[in-house]
């Protein structure tokens, strides 16, 4: 699968349909990105059917709106649970920044601002 869709999406982690209906809280912030295997399953109301020649769907998929699967259907998802487009603290007060304009100044996205 080719395409970076944010946060933690590469690689993706294959869960199975089974997982994904009867624990949506576990999998509440994740977001999947393709179909693999099984027969069909249902998703916000409509059954989408598996292609009989192995291939895969590249769909976004929320998982709290798969309801039904059947046959061993896998979806491969990954964490999205980052929701800001960045944190870390770019202030001259916080960070000693030598020989950098602001506007150069490095962030380092996550780790609650780990750049000092």
């Amino acid at each position: 699968m080719s395409g970076n869709y944010g946060e933690n999406s590469i690689p993706t982690i294959p869960i199975s349909a089974v997982l994904l209906i009867n624990n949506p809280q576990d999998y509440k912030n994740y977001i999947c990105t393709a179909v693999i295997n099984g027969n069909n399953f249902v998703y916000n109301g409509k059954t989408i059917t598996m292609p009989t020649n192995g291939s895969m769907i590249k769909m976004m998929i929320e998982p709290g709106g798969i309801t039904a699967a059947n046959g061993d259907v896998k979806f491969l998802c990954y964490d999205c649970s980052c929701h800001s487009p960045y944190s870390g603290i770019t202030t001259d007060s916080f960070v000693n920044y030598s020989g950098t304009t602001a506007r150069f100044r490095p962030v380092i996205i996550g780790g609650g601002g780990l750049n000092s």
